[in-house]
């Protein structure tokens, strides 16, 4: 027997960063209530900062449309917080703080963190509802794609991805040359799991959607920067925060949120940088992910 509560019985917070999301915003956040419509009671909480498209606007329209909806602005965060992961672990530790001493989210009993960018495309009643039928007493629970699983960068496995696979990258480099260390780091861990492929462990897992039990939620905060002064998945510390205390994460194979992936994850930078190694990285990441795509990583920086 479940231990966990029933979802007609239970609050649930659907919460994320944001910036530069007007166009994905209102479709996602359509998808996410309307996937846990079966909750008690379901309230909303976006937390932005550097928009400058639009997002600002449509946020303040949803907040009038959806019920139990707000959203917090730090306005113009990149100067304070220059590196974008670290952003969003500030971001997502103002979410954890909301729900520990907001008394409006007093009787919310999970938490979906979710990627507000267009990542929660397929997700639905029905694989929700599915997450409280599993046997295993999960307190994380996160999400899969249907085509291959992307986020091999927040994914710690003692035998799948140890290690962050960025890092793991660029130190094959000068071994195996460019191209094999990404197959091997990346694009090898980035595989196809199948949707009956059942509830798989691990010590940290993310995928664009995140459900929480209370208490585990309650128990990390959030890092993205890693001890070499570089960025990391912003899930990693907050994950570790978790398992330190006993609290078990699972990948469940069959919590479709996506086809696919919009964008890989960033290359590891150091926090300072000469000119060369900054054209050296560009030069890298276009070779590695496309021009197209690490241009708009790129984008996401500025």
């Amino acid at each position: 027997m479940s231990k966990r509560k029933p979802i007609d019985q239970a609050e649930i917070l659907i919460a994320g960063p944001a910036r530069n999301i007007a166009a994905h915003i209102n479709q996602e956040l359509d998808a996410l209530y309307e996937a846990m419509r079966d909750f008690k009671c379901i309230h909303g909480l976006v937390v932005e900062s550097d928009s400058d498209d639009g997002t600002i606007q449509q946020l303040a329209t949803l907040k009038l449309r959806l019920p139990n909806f707000d959203y917090i602005s730090f306005g113009r965060l990149i100067k304070q917080i220059p590196m974008r992961t670290a952003r969003l672990a500030y971001a997502r530790n103002r979410i954890v703080t909301e729900v520990q001493n907001n008394p409006r989210y007093a009787s919310v009993d999970f938490i979906a963190m979710a990627d507000l960018d267009g990542i929660n495309r397929h997700i639905s009643a029905q694989s929700i509802a599915q997450c409280w039928e599993v046997a295993e007493e999960w307190d994380v629970i996160t999400a899969n794609q249907l085509h291959t699983y992307y986020d091999v960068w927040t994914l710690r496995h003692p035998d799948w991805s140890p290690v962050d696979c960025m890092v793991q990258m660029h130190k094959l480099e000068p071994i195996l040359g460019e191209s094999a260390a990404q197959n091997l780091a990346v694009q090898a861990k980035q595989v196809h799991l199948n949707a009956n492929q059942g509830m798989i462990e691990v010590d940290s897992a993310f995928g664009g959607l995140g459900i929480y039990r209370r208490g585990a939620f309650l128990a990390g905060r959030y890092s993205g920067v890693n001890a070499a002064e570089q960025e990391e998945s912003d899930h990693i510390a907050f994950h570790a925060d978790l398992r330190k205390q006993g609290y078990r994460i699972y990948i469940n194979s069959a919590l479709i949120n996506s086809a696919s992936h919009l964008d890989p994850p960033p290359p590891p930078l150091a926090k300072k940088h000469t000119f060369w190694t900054i054209g050296v990285m560009r030069w890298l990441g276009r070779l590695l992910f496309g021009h197209k795509r690490f241009n708009k990583y790129l984008d996401l920086l500025k």
